[in-house]
């Protein structure tokens, strides 16, 4: 294939994909350049004043919880925390900040976001609380439908994030999740996204990379 007809079927790609999250009342942006895209999260973190982070290998290497501490916004993001209790203050108060900044394990051309949750936390500030919700994601995380997408969450990103907080899962053995105990278990809370009742709360930004998992 030339590389114009290699463009051209990409973008035709990415209009589907934000076709399908915009019926779900999700907004959708696709990003070119890493500057791009940090340059529209500014736009969106200084319309308001408190910014929940929620814990992702993606917001890390993007360094967001850093960037809105340098706007002057409140920052809600539990890695910051010095004891347990501040980690259970901060989740907290992430659930009712004016915008929350999150990633997914997953998401699906068919307009699904799928999440993997160990306390729960991440995924009920995104389901509900915030005024806003920005949801940051690289390409690697697209799958064609929402089964391949939940599917993708259970068997690579959950594993890695087992692996990432040095608990000994069966999944972070490659063992099935039959051997699974509750003491070890990272995926309590599943969640998919499949729309949208607030138009306008929502927004999914893909980046044009490798991040997280």
């Amino acid at each position: 294939m030339k590389g114009q007809d290699m463009i051209r079927e990409k973008k035709d790609k990415i209009e589907i994909i934000r076709k399908n999250f915009e019926e779900r009342n999700i907004e959708f942006e696709y990003y070119h350049s890493r500057k791009d895209l940090i340059n529209s999260i500014k736009k969106e973190v200084e319309k308001y004043r408190t910014i929940g982070i929620g814990n992702s290998q993606t917001l890390k290497a993007l360094k967001i919880s850093e960037l809105a501490i340098d706007m002057g916004k409140i920052v809600y993001d539990k890695t910051l925390a010095n004891t347990q209790e501040e980690v259970e203050l901060l989740k907290k108060n992430a659930l009712i900040s004016d915008c929350y900044i999150t990633s997914c394990n997953a998401f699906s051309k068919d307009g699904r976001i799928v999440n993997i949750d160990h306390s729960g936390n991440r995924v009920a500030a995104m389901t509900f609380g915030p005024d806003r919700v920005l949801i940051i994601a690289s390409e690697n995380k697209l799958e064609d439908t929402e089964k391949n997408a939940l599917k993708r969450a259970l068997t690579l990103a959950t594993p890695m994030n087992a692996k990432r907080a040095k608990i000994d899962s069966p999944c972070s053995r490659s063992e099935g999740c039959d051997q699974c105990v509750q003491s070890v278990r990272v995926c309590n809370y599943v969640s998919i996204i499949r729309g949208q009742h607030k138009v306008g709360r929502m927004k999914l930004m893909i980046i044009n990379e490798d991040l997280g998992f």
